[in-house]
């Protein structure tokens, strides 16, 4: 199954799919124009069915893209194997600070 972000809701995403080296990436997931709710938006993590550090640069250019515009993006419902992959490589706090 190919990537895809999914609005659960205003300012609430899901992101789908199978994301790692060798699968080419969506053109609309590398700026996916994530819409903010109250200043915010968050990124569920829980329909990756596979994902790697690919995952990690893609996440935090994302962040780099709300900060520009502004806002804050958080990841929710993140599976273990990718919260040991944020723990190992340190950037947690990226995606813990705001604007």
């Amino acid at each position: 199954m190919s990537a895809r972000l999914i609005l659960r809701e205003p300012g609430r995403y899901r992101l789908e799919g199978a994301i790692h080296f060798g699968v080419p990436l969506p053109d609309d997931l590398q700026s996916p124009g994530i819409v903010p709710a109250g200043g915010s938006a968050s990124v569920a993590l829980d329909g990756l069915e596979q994902a790697d550090s690919v995952v990690l640069a893609l996440l935090i250019e994302w962040q780099r893209q709300a900060r520009a515009q502004g806002f804050r993006l958080t990841l929710a419902e993140i599976p273990e194997r990718m919260a040991a992959l944020i723990h190992v490589t340190g950037v947690g706090p990226i995606f813990a600070d705001g604007p």
